[in-house]
């Protein structure tokens, strides 16, 4: 072989031949990643783990990319945006108006000084920022938010030099029109009516209405303050009439003033009972006071003081907003004795899963928190339309007046989505008997889901019939091309999901975010009325803001937000414009969207092999008519499957729509397992606390919610999210989910549940999935260990020399693993800092020829090492003193200083927010023979590898093709570390001569320096010239204990890394390691694997004929949990 021409394609041995089924693929190890681009219509093909993927360039162009590869474009628009607000105003507005600030004014010391204060300020605050959890990255994976279009955020920042303050349109006189014209493309997409001249509105065929509100909670909480001021507006103008009929010479009309009643019959206002006016039909009642107008209109009644806003202030007069509750209630006093009925406000019903802001608006209306009803959900999450039944019915024979009922599209722990289509037959129902009740949706997170049934040619929302048939796929030997504007690897919604969809302009109001699905910036909420009159009843003064009319109707006038910044109306605006609410463009995005969140039900669903000591239970079951999907055929037909075959296989793209959750969000438990010698089988644990607290260490290691320490420091990659699920919010779904994870049936506390948001339209592209679901699963088995591993005084190898004066206290070591002790089973690397007060004691017993150990002197778990356990490890204080700005330019181009300014490594001992280890360094001869002790502190400053080899003894069939390593870095040297990957195995350690630099390539700006700071982080490498493959080279001891010898014969091998850093599915570099100065520092090929007896692991073997087999087998009758019925399919 060639040294100097090792490519992946050739390089690599092998896997031993297994006794097991051969698996179509594993996780991707050591596989090519070649990209080849301008292929026909427009489209990108790469090649990913040897599989040909298409990606459609349109929805890759809307957002800035996780790795910001469309800067220049951003940059470009930034520019321009800055650019023409500074032209705009130095020619748009009196241009000959003198400058103030001069050449000589900036010529003034203090003129600098501030200059520099604001470019210092921004630099200590992005470094700060830079510790964000970097949502727009594929690894964020827990909440509902992802990257924003770069047309929203261009449009926020280029209006938000304006200043324009949305209240008034004295303050805002674009951006305020902008949030109309917004509003009225949002109303339209959801099928509510849109009419240019308010004349053409009809209490039957009403003119929609709608703003853009700071958030859902505003917008939730308005929609239920409209509702309740809706409820008692016949009793208002009841009163009114009773009393100013006269004065106000209405008497003529208040006798002949009638309403529509629930069953169409025209009654007079002035003989309706209580239960009558509490009941009105909901439009019918909205249109109460444009009634009055007509019918005054009609009787040609003359009055100078019957102009709108003297009629309008008189009904106020006589509202329950105005006079307040007691004293409205106490004015039907008589009414409501008459009528057997008990004064109150009403009831407010919502699902389980409702939002927190529906409790808060229900507080804050004065409703009261006991007539905030929550209905129990069913298996689905999706509110219980039975028991919701049952308790309208209770209403209606006790006379208590039901004010509106909360529809969720998009529940934000369960994705879930209510039944619409139902409710609005189940009110039908109810309005034959006397009740009526106001109906809002809740899609805050769904809303923008209409989009999908929105066509891009006529604007026109589809019929059910119609999206279902569009773009079937053509059965072919080969991919069919579509056009470069048409989805690529989308996922239809499902038929429950379309079905809601369609009736969603059948609500009465509707709450949807462009901050959430529509992916703009915050602050940006949306509500919106199917009949926009019902805003009169929230009208609103004040002494500076004016009142408007038509066109320039002041949208705040009506609502509970005051200021509110025209930028986020301007960024909702150029967002629509740019991407469009209709199939081919939001409802592309979220079509695609829709499919990542399939594809990670599917990796949910099949995570779970038959030797993990935890069992996985989705929190949608899969449907009884997909029963037959194993966990082994969802692997291979979906996870495993080419683009192209996957893109053909009906029945699995059906699987995916079908099956999962209703909108993005994935819900699953975890629940650990003890397996039973008697039975050779797995038995569930049934305590709740000890399930939480696996789910609590295992979200510890999947989320990040402080400023220090950093995500980076933490090993953390990647970002989930969790809540718990309660008897009495999530009833069958709670049920359901217990039974599954074997809990105590009597128990009815919590149980830990984790959410997974997936909002990247491109999890697919370069086996992202493949990549979270490997972290994932190393996770869960770390977790596993938190909990059942024994505290050890552990025990750790450092391959630093440490005897040079310039040694500042940081070394990298590295836990000695014992495959016979479970609570060893890691291959754990850590970089430490010692306490500065110790170093030179450390110094004077080092040497440059002995290796550095280190014992804890506590017994801690391996977790508590890597994580800090149970504590809370938290520095939300600024570094003090870090080193000197290497960014006196903020534009520089030197990719070193940059990599340097974003990194931490100049963390000072008491910077590090994590705590303190006490341990015993002492330094060791060949022979075993000790070198001095000293007793001292050290901290965790950032984890390298925390791997379990447990996962990968399951996962794998074999030792990998290749000798597996570690490499790792500082500033001035690397090192090498072996990664163990089952018994037998063993651990070394080398010191490399130089820090490896990757060959050039022409894509790929400033690789070097990139590899390099990968290399602080850690790079998995292969060296494919090693003769024995990836397997140890074994020798038997004296006492027969199994040894593995050192594999490395030379010192100078040709090496493939992969950039993703254990993931093994992204870039391969080729590296050259030298290691003929220090060189090999530590190998341990003996108490690694001493004591290891298969016996003691009857999870992984089974005894046959006198000799212990591997268990693992091939899975494909394991089945995964599925529904009791398809009553929702």
């Amino acid at each position: 072989m060639d040294n100097n021409s090792l490519t992946p394609q050739h390089s690599f041995h092998g896997r031993r031949k297994s006794t097991r089924k051969a698996k179509h693929m594993t996780w991707g190890r050591v596989r090519s990643h070649l990209l080849i681009s301008n292929k026909a219509r427009g489209t990108v093909e790469t090649f990913v783990d040897g599989d040909a993927q298409e990606i459609w360039p349109q929805s890759a162009a809307w957002f800035l990319g996780p790795k910001a590869e469309n800067s220049d474009l951003l940059g470009e628009l930034v520019k321009s945006a800055v650019d023409l607000h500074v032209e705009f105003r130095k020619f748009k507005y009196f241009p000959l108006d003198p400058n103030y600030v001069t050449s000589e004014i900036k010529e003034q010391k203090s003129f600098k000084e501030a200059e520099n204060n604001i470019r210092d300020g921004l630099e200590e605050l992005s470094g700060r920022l830079n510790n964000s959890v970097p949502f727009f990255n594929f690894r964020s994976q827990g909440h509902m938010l992802w990257d924003t279009t770069i047309a929203s955020n261009i449009g926020y920042i280029a209006a938000l030099f304006y200043n324009q303050n949305n209240v008034a349109s004295m303050a805002s006189g674009v951006t305020l029109q902008l949030e109309r014209e917004v509003s009225k493309e949002l109303c339209a997409m959801v099928g509510y009516n849109v009419y240019q001249d308010e004349k053409e509105h009809t209490t039957e065929y009403p003119g929609s209405w709608g703003h853009l509100p700071n958030g859902g909670t505003v917008a939730n909480l308005e929609a239920m303050w409209a509702a309740r001021c809706l409820k008692t507006n016949g009793l208002t103008f009841r009163k009114m009439l009773d009393e100013k009929s006269d004065k106000l010479g209405l008497r003529k009309v208040y006798e002949k003033f009638t309403f529509k009643n629930l069953k169409g019959e025209n009654v007079l206002l002035k003989k309706a009972s209580i239960w009558e006016l509490l009941n009105i039909p909901i439009d019918e009642a909205i249109d109460l006071f444009d009634s009055l107008l007509e019918n005054i209109e009609k009787e040609k009644i003359e009055n100078k003081d019957l102009d709108f806003d003297n009629l309008f202030r008189c009904v106020k007069n006589f509202t329950l907003e105005q006079m307040g509750a007691m004293d409205f209630f106490r004015m039907f006093k008589k009414e409501y004795k008459n009528a057997n009925m008990e004064p109150s406000m009403g009831k407010w019903f919502s699902p389980g899963t409702r939002h927190y802001s529906w409790d808060k608006g229900a507080n804050i209306l004065g409703l009261g928190r006991d007539n905030l009803v929550k209905v129990p959900v069913d298996q689905h999450s999706r509110m219980d339309l039975l028991k919701l039944k049952e308790e309208l019915q209770k209403c209606l024979v006790k006379k208590i007046p039901v004010i509106g009922v909360t529809v969720v599209f998009g529940s934000t722990q369960e994705g879930a989505v209510d039944d619409l289509e139902n409710l609005l037959r189940i009110r039908e129902v109810f309005e034959t008997k006397g009740l009526t009740f106001y109906i809002h949706v809740d899609g805050a997170w769904g809303g923008y889901f209409a989009s999908c049934l929105v066509q891009k040619d006529k604007f026109m929302r589809m019929r059910l019939s119609t999206y279902s048939s569009r773009n079937n796929v053509t059965r072919s030997p080969r991919p069919v091309r579509r056009e470069a504007c048409d989805p690529f690897l989308d996922a239809k919604l499902s038929t429950h999901f379309t079905t809601q969809l369609v009736c969603l302009g059948q609500a009465n109001s509707i709450t949807l975010d462009p901050h959430k699905s529509g992916f703009c910036p915050y602050p940006a909420g949306g509500l919106l009325y199917k009949n926009g009159n019902i805003r009169k009843f929230l009208a609103q003064t004040a002494a500076y803001v004016s009142h408007g009319t038509g066109k320039n109707d002041e949208i705040n006038l009506y609502g509970i937000d005051g200021s509110k910044p025209g930028a986020a109306s301007a960024g909702v605006w150029l967002s629509h414009k740019v991407i469009g609410l209709h199939n081919k463009g939001y409802g592309l995005l979220l079509q695609q969207c829709t499919f990542s969140a399939g594809v990670m039900y599917a990796l949910w669903c099949s995570m779970e092999r038959r030797q993990d000591p935890f069992t996985i239970v989705p929190g949608i079951p899969i449907k009884e008519s997909f029963k037959k999907w194993t966990k082994s055929k969802i692997r291979s037909d979906i996870l495993e499957a080419e683009t192209g075959v996957l893109r053909l296989n009906e029945e699995a793209m059906d699987f995916i729509r079908e099956n999962g959750p209703d909108t993005l969000i994935n819900s699953l438990s975890i629940n650990i397992r003890y397996w039973d010698k008697k039975t050779n089988s797995w038995e569930n644990n049934k305590n709740v606390a000890k399930q939480k607290d696996f789910i609590n260490k295992f979200y510890k290691r999947c989320s990040h919610s402080y400023e220090k320490p950093s995500m980076v420091d933490r090993g953390i990659q990647v970002i989930l999210n969790s809540t718990i699920w309660t008897k009495n919010a999530n009833g069958g779904a709670y049920k359901y989910m217990k039974e599954a994870l074997g809990l105590d049936e009597k128990d009815d506390e919590s149980i830990g549940v984790i959410i997974n948001t997936s909002m990247s339209p491109w999890l697919r592209a370069q086996k992202t999935f493949k990549r979270i679901g490997l972290i994932i699963r190393n996770e869960m088995y770390n977790a596993y260990g938190a909990i059942h591993d024994e505290p050890q005084n552990l025990k750790l190898v450092s391959p630093n020399l440490t005897n040079s004066p310039e040694w500042s206290g940081s070394i990298f070591a590295e836990l000695e693993t014992s495959f016979s002790n479970p609570s060893l089973c890691y291959h754990a690397l850590g970089r430490f800092v010692f306490d500065s007060k110790d170093i030179k004691k450390i110094q004077e017993i080092s040497s440059c020829k002995l290796l550095m150990r280190i014992v804890t002197r506590e017994k801690m778990t391996v977790y508590d090492l890597m994580t800090g356990g149970d504590k809370e490890n938290i520095n939300q204080t600024p570094t003090q003193e870090r080193k000197p700005s290497s960014r006196k330019n903020l534009a520089m181009e030197n990719i070193k200083d940059k990599i340097e300014f974003y990194s931490d490594s100049d963390f000072h001992y008491q910077d590090i927010a994590m705590p303190e280890v006490s341990v015993t360094v002492f330094f060791e001869t060949k022979d075993g023979r000790i070198q001095g002790e000293v007793d001292t502190k050290m901290k965790l400053g950032r984890v390298l590898r925390y791997q379990h080899l447990g996962r990968d003894f399951v996962d794998e069939d074999d030792y990998p093709p290749s000798q597996e390593y570690f490499l790792y870095a500082d500033d001035k040297t690397a090192y090498l570390s072996h990664c163990p990957n089952r018994w037998p195995d063993f651990q070394q350690q080398i010191q490399l001569d130089q820090i490896p630099v990757p060959q050039a390539k022409a894509e790929v700006k400033n690789c070097p320096e990139l590899f390099q700071e990968a290399m602080k982080r850690g790079v998995v490498v292969y060296l494919p010239q090693c003769e024995t493959g990836g397997r140890p080279v074994l020798s038997r001891s004296k006492t027969k204990t199994t040894v593995c010898r050192d594999p490395l014969e030379s010192h100078f091998y040709n090496a493939l890394a992969w950039s993703d850093q254990g993931a093994f599915t992204g870039e391969m570099e080729q590296i050259t390691l030298k290691f003929y100065d220090v060189g090999k520092r530590w190998f341990n090929g003996k108490k690694t694997n001493a004591g290891y007896c298969k016996e003691d692991f009857p999870h992984l073997y089974k005894q046959e004929g006198g000799r212990w087999m591997d268990r693992r087998e091939d899975d494909s009758d394991y089945e995964v949990d599925s529904s009791d019925s398809d009553s929702d399919s």
